[in-house]
């Protein structure tokens, strides 16, 4: 899921589309915290750009982009949250929590424009679904 958004957005971005342009990706899964506690989570590192692959060439060619803005990263991370949840409630794994909702950014009046009160509200807004 965060491999196409990253990828869609970089190849969107270079104003290129899917058919003539692709991206490259490596992820490091890591099992654990830096107090060798069980926390798997993942390391991408994406190129600052998209690969152009030409019939007529021998190699395909590499197309910088800019650095995102600050808009782009929250948008991005936006679109991959929504998906990753989505995703995860059709799973069973995660259940809306709607009845907290005053616990939100919305709910306190806190400042909307700060990415990490968006953050502490998405992440109060949702349970994990372990049993009844």
């Amino acid at each position: 899921m965060a491999n196409r958004a990253i990828a869609a957005h970089l190849i969107r971005k270079a104003s290129y589309t899917n058919a003539t342009a692709q991206t490259g990706a490596v992820t490091l899964i890591q099992r654990f915290g830096d107090a060798l506690n069980a926390n798997i989570h993942f390391h991408m590192l994406f190129p600052d750009g998209v690969y152009l692959d030409n019939i007529h060439e021998s190699r395909a060619r590499f197309r910088w982009v800019k650095a995102p803005s600050c808009e782009e990263l929250t948008q991005l991370t936006h679109t991959i949250a929504h998906r990753v949840a989505r995703y995860l409630e059709r799973q069973g794994w995660l259940v809306r929590d709607a009845g907290n909702s005053y616990l939100t950014a919305e709910g306190m009046d806190a400042d909307l424009e700060s990415p990490m009160t968006q953050l502490l509200g998405s992440s109060i807004t949702y349970r994990i679904a372990v049993g009844p």
